[in-house]
């Protein structure tokens, strides 16, 4: 019998959360934090990093107003939850693309949304909480490295270090700590607010070099392993785009490191249904997995890099 059906819980929901607050992250995206409370909410409260969830971003009160049509992913990027698990608020963090995103940035605090979730598989944290991890987001992808940060500190990991990477240093604009020198080498410092409010300290790349380490999240990673050779045996978890986590898995290919990679995907539906989030693995005779259903984390091992 699913364990779900025997324990009376559901694994994912759909819900009305209510908006408690929206502002600015950095220089160009949005974060969002939205309540959730009634029945069935210890579903979300339960839900791991890696996790994402799919919103409406339309009123659907207004039948005829049906665009956009499709909901929209987004990676989870905080669960705040009461004690007793029946109130829980939920965050995420997005960039404003498109005429979902602008209709998401318009709303305000009191309004409700629709959103389904969790949705897909987290990531799994090593049995050992003395292990060491290394937490590298792009981009986008960075959300889901807070939450997983969020988490390691309340289960009480403690040897935990993060690589954030952007094109430009005004990516983080208004989100680094106050006065905390920031090296151009591969140094963790307790830089970004989002990870050192878990003591936890980040490497800053971008690409053009103007804020921290010069180049990639990968390039820093390779250098901060040849510095720090007790990190060896370190468990790396990634998100952003493809090329980026394709760097990253060839590198702890290489380095015979244990990676976890969650995947972006364009999808429809968030469950399965739609088959238009499949992605290539390696499973002996090139079978596909659904980003959606069977991630978005994957073992880097298990996808087919240069199919993407």
């Amino acid at each position: 019998m699913n364990s779900d059906k025997k324990n009376n819980t559901r694994r994912r929901g759909q819900f009305s959360a209510v908006v408690q607050n929206q502002e600015t992250f950095g220089s160009e995206y949005q974060a969002i934090t939205m309540a959730l409370t009634g029945s069935g909410v210890q579903t979300f409260s339960k839900a791991r990093p890696g996790q994402f969830l799919q919103i409406a971003c339309r009123d659907l009160k207004e039948p005829r107003n049906c665009s956009p049509l499709l909901r929209r992913p987004f990676s989870i990027a905080a669960v705040n939850k009461s004690d007793n698990g029946s109130n829980t608020e939920v965050q995420v963090i997005y960039k404003v693309l498109g005429p979902g995103t602008k209709w998401l940035e318009l709303r305000t605090a009191g309004e409700e949304i629709d959103i389904i979730g969790p949705l897909g598989n987290g990531f799994t944290l090593p049995e050992n909480k003395q292990d060491y991890i290394i937490m590298v987001g792009g981009g986008v992808g960075m959300p889901p490295m807070f939450f997983l940060s969020d988490e390691l500190a309340k289960q009480g990991y403690q040897n935990n270090i993060a690589i954030a990477g952007a094109q430009g240093g005004h990516y983080f604009d208004g989100i680094l700590t106050p006065e905390t020198k920031i090296h151009d080498t591969a140094t963790p410092t307790m830089s970004l607010d989002k990870f050192s409010c878990n003591k936890t300290g980040c490497i800053i790349t971008t690409d053009d070099g103007s804020l921290g380490f010069n180049g990639n999240v990968a390039e820093a990673l390779d250098e901060f392993l040849d510095q720090q050779q007790s990190w060896q045996k370190a468990t790396i978890y990634a998100c952003g785009p493809g090329p980026m986590l394709k760097a990253i898995a060839k590198l702890a290919r290489k380095r015979q490191m244990t990676c976890q990679v969650c995947m972006e995907a364009y999808m429809s539906c968030g469950i399965g249904l739609c088959q238009s989030c499949a992605v290539a693995t390696t499973n002996g005779d090139k079978k596909y997995k659904l980003v959606c259903t069977h991630g978005p984390v994957f073992d880097s091992k298990t996808i087919a890099w240069d199919e993407l």
